[in-house]
């Protein structure tokens, strides 16, 4: 039986894979209702009836099913006692005021949770960003708990079948990408890795390895050809922004290639596409919802909490209680914004969050060949048109270019080498594709030395070539 091994580069938005066998290195088709075939989105819908969905059919899923719905929210009891010994008063004006039983009592609250009683599923995603968080170990899902580990296996098992089926066997060998940090935590790092492997395992891959993406993208591109090159590459997806050097000598193959190459330094921070579409919609979006109006004879700002939920839109449904509706109610009557905190509830109450979520990445990636655009959302009383200009874009991510280029800038001190020491610059990931973030990069090295690699499957190809010599 020949020997296949493969690559998988599970991302915080997008995956893809590919396989090594007699016929060379291909990188398979894992989601054919997705746009791009070759790329899966990392979603994950559990529905209440135990089905599970994975890839572009999870999002679909989840918009027919839970947009524009009734959501029933109630208080539920969980059978739990919050127990702790209270003693006197605190110090205050008039001094400590003693209790008059002992100091020492045993008192208990029973424990009650807001939730959602009404739900036909739960979407997951950018389950990858959550493998770091050490208290995220798991959550319930009708009744049911699931590990983080679990539910990235999920998806995983689907990537495995599309490689067996590939294969035409069992391939139990895999080289897992991974970023160059998780976290700026150390521990967190440590954390992540570990739950990725187990996930893996729980997918059927016995044996797994792991290999720095932007070093994958490295190779996918060193391969090309036999000349002596110092290569980076800059890797920039949903969840990581990474940067690699490395050197590779003159080879026949890709086996000396590999032999003859050498990692000069890799850097790497966790801010990338994700934290860019959260910056967007605090910045463009949540003013259109009235983050920035006043309301009540107080002229009271708004609670920047509302906004801060409906960063995670997962959660939105959590403001839908009887008591934050009508509080909106109210609130809008008072309100120099009506419109804008009509708007507001309307998304809360119909579940909006994550079409208006699409959008903004939507918009964001429209910027990349459009000088302007428009966030555009129009359902019931939400008549959402913000335009955004790239150079407006430019602005409302400085913070995180900066981010960027203080990344690169090590990546070239731990290696040792400055700008012009570079041969070519490799682009991949989504947000690579970000005008300004092009820009960064052309002004550091120049036009010429760009090369933009394949966005969503450069790192798996790299990954599965590598696989070969694991």
């Amino acid at each position: 039986m020949a020997t296949i091994s493969c690559g998988i580069d599970f991302g915080t938005t997008n995956s893809s894979a590919a396989l090594v066998d007699e016929h060379g290195v291909r990188v398979l088709d894992l989601d054919p209702g997705n746009d791009n075939p070759k790329s899966l989105p990392s979603l994950l819908y559990l529905a209440r009836d135990g089905e599970q969905i994975v890839g572009r059919s999870a999002a679909n899923v989840f918009i027919e099913r839970n947009v524009d719905r009734e959501v029933i929210v109630r208080q539920v009891d969980l059978g739990v006692h919050i127990e702790g010994y209270v003693g006197g008063e605190g110090d205050n004006d008039y001094g400590n005021v003693p209790r008059k039983d002992s100091e020492n009592v045993r008192e208990a609250v029973r424990a009650h949770a807001m939730m959602e009683v009404n739900s036909p599923g739960r979407l997951f995603q950018s389950l990858k960003t959550s493998l770091r968080h050490k208290v995220f170990k798991g959550t319930e899902v009708f009744g049911v708990e699931y590990q983080i580990e679990e539910l990235v296996a999920i998806i995983l098992r689907r990537i495995k079948a599309a490689i067996d089926k590939a294969a035409g066997q069992p391939v139990d060998s895999a080289v897992f990408g991974r970023p160059v940090r998780f976290s700026k935590r150390a521990e967190e790092n440590e954390v992540a890795e570990r739950r990725l492997e187990t996930a893996a395992r729980l997918a059927g891959f016995n044996r797994v390895s792991f290999f720095y993406e932007p070093v994958g993208a490295c190779v996918e591109y060193a391969m090309t050809t036999a000349e002596r090159q110092r290569l980076m590459v800059v890797d920039i997806g949903g969840g990581t922004f990474d940067v690699c050097i490395m050197e590779f000598g003159g080879a026949r193959d890709a086996a000396e290639r590999l032999a003859e190459s050498r990692i000069l330094a890799v850097s790497g921070v966790p801010v990338a596409g994700d934290a860019i579409d959260r910056e967007i919609s605090r910045v463009k979006v949540f003013p259109c919802l009235g983050s920035r109006s006043r309301y009540g004879p107080s002229v009271l700002p708004v609670p920047q909490y509302l906004f801060n939920n409906m960063l995670d839109w997962q959660n939105l449904y959590k403001l839908n209680t009887e008591e934050t509706i009508n509080w909106l109610i109210a609130m809008e009557v008072s309100s120099n914004e009506p419109d804008a905190i009509r708007m507001l509830r309307a998304l809360i109450q119909r579940n909006y969050g994550y079409p208006l979520a699409r959008e903004v990445e939507a918009a964001k990636k429209r910027l990349s060949e459009m000088d302007t655009t428009t966030i555009s959302l129009h359902r019931d009383d939400i008549q959402l048109e913000e335009p955004i200009e790239r150079v407006e874009f430019a602005h409302i991510i400085e913070d995180m270019l900066l981010d960027m280029r203080t990344t690169i800038e090590d990546a070239e001190t731990a290696a040792q080498v400055k700008p012009a020491d570079i041969d070519y610059v490799l682009t991949t990931g989504g947000t690579s594709l970000i005008p300004a973030v092009r820009q960064m990069l052309v002004d550091r090295y120049g036009e010429a030395k760009l090369h933009e690699r394949d966005t969503f499957t450069s790192v798996a190809k790299g990954l599965a070539i590598v696989s070969q010599f694991a």
